[in-house]
Parts: structure tokens; sequence; C-alpha cells
């Protein structure tokens, strides 16, 4: 993967010495501490603490992300330490409150023992009607060693803030699926060694640049069975109940 980390790092500078000549850089951004950081209804730091922030920039009409989380040696990522994810993305408007975004993420984890790094290519069709936001999404990882094949998501979501009330609700529901050409390596994104479905529930609180709130989420994948790989992490892939606290900018 060293020719997608030198392809990404040159992409960003890029972009990043556009901005700067244009006076376009309005960056926002969160920092995060949570009781488990997951992604996808998996734990993505063993199902410890983690911290996890993000910046994001707007840069000629793209955004550009860039994000840092702790993952505490997840078993699931070959002992990594944390996770650095880059990511740039084109919003087109289609009509009234209808929009379509596309872009690419790359998964960078510092500390695995293997070759851990990972690139997907995103798409979401995105809704906003008053308060409530509607997206439809996928994210596609085409086939790379360090997962030991291809990787498909897709999810439904929806999330509306509560008028007057500082509160925000989401829910989503999604299904990984994808091939496999190393049963070992595919386990880390789909632990059971098939496809498998996850759901989960947010509520949020705004105190001003403060937010405090809940998570659950959940998956259907049999975490009593036998474990195929060494990076399935099965005790990490069932119902969890997390709590967090951010701090916007």
């Amino acid at each position: 993967m060293v020719e997608l980390r030198w392809f990404a790092a040159a992409a960003l500078g890029m972009i990043a010495s556009e901005a700067a000549a244009q006076d376009l850089w309005r960056p926002t951004g969160s920092v995060e501490a949570t009781t488990d950081h997951r992604r996808r209804g998996l734990s993505w730091s063993d199902g410890d603490p983690a911290l996890d922030a993000i910046v994001s920039v707007p840069v000629a009409g793209l955004r550009v992300d860039a994000r840092a989380t702790t993952t505490r040696g997840a078993i699931r990522h070959d002992g990594a330490d944390a996770v650095f994810d880059g990511s740039i993305s084109y919003t087109l408007p289609l009509s009234s409150g209808l929009s379509l975004t596309g872009g690419a993420t790359g998964h960078f984890f510092a500390g695995a023992r293997g070759d851990a790094d990972y690139a997907e290519i995103d798409a979401m069709l995105g809704y906003a009607l008053g308060p409530l936001q509607l997206d439809l999404g996928a994210s596609y990882a085409p086939a790379q060693d360090a997962i030991g094949g291809d990787n498909l998501y897709v999810q439904a979501r929806a999330g509306a803030g509560l008028p007057g009330t500082g509160i925000d609700i989401s829910a989503h529901v999604g299904r990984t699926s994808g091939s496999t050409d190393d049963q070992v390596r595919a386990a880390r994104l789909r632990p059971g060694g098939d496809s498998y479905v996850d759901w989960g529930v947010r509520v949020e609180r705004r105190f001003g640049p403060l937010a405090l709130g809940l998570r659950y989420s959940g998956t259907d994948i049999d975490t009593d069975a036998v474990a195929t790989s060494p990076l399935a992490d099965l005790d990490d892939a069932g119902d969890r109940l997390t709590a967090h606290a951010v701090i916007f900018f």
C-alpha cells in the first residue's frame, strides 16, 4: 500500500496548496471521547475507550476530511494503535433538498504488525426536508491484500434535530458483503466470514459547542461461533451501548 500512501499525500498536498492560494480554508471539526469506538457495528478500539478527532475543510468545491482515532492495539487491525483516515468528496445538488456526494477514503493504520492500510470509494444520495435528513449510501473497497478481497457496505440512515430541544436523533441500518481471497484478512471487516447486517441508534444533546450522547449498535453476527481468523474478534461484534462526549469547533 506504499503507492496508496504516496497518492493520498500528493493529492492532499496539491489541494492544500490550491486552497492556501485562494484563501478558501474554513475548517470545522470535533474531538470526541467515547467508551468504545465502533464502525459498522464492529469495535475498532478493541472494546476500550477511545479518542476521535475530525477536521473538515471545503476546498475549491470539494471537501477534505482528516480523521485520527485511537484503536488501542485492536486485534481486528493487527495490533494498530491508531487509524488515520483521509478523504476527499464532492457534493452535487440535484434539486431542492436532494444531493449526490461522491468521494474516496484511505485508512492508514499506525503500529499494525502487518499490511493493514486500505482504501474505499464512497457515494451518498441525500435528501433534506426541514430538520429531517435521509441518506442512502455505499462504500466499496476494491480487492486489496490488507482486507483479503473486496468489500461493499450499503446503508440507509435517517436523522433529525428536535426543534427547540438541542437533541439530535439518528438511526441507520447497513449491510456488509464482499468476496474473499484471504480468509484471515477478510475477517477484519467481515468477522463472521460472510455478509452481515448492522444497525444503530444515536441520541445526542447539544450544549453550545459541547454534546453528550448515547449510541446503541448491533449486528446479526453469531458471536458464539468459532472464529476462523485471529483478526475476526467476534467478542466486539455484538450489541453495545456506548456513551460519548464531543467538543465542536
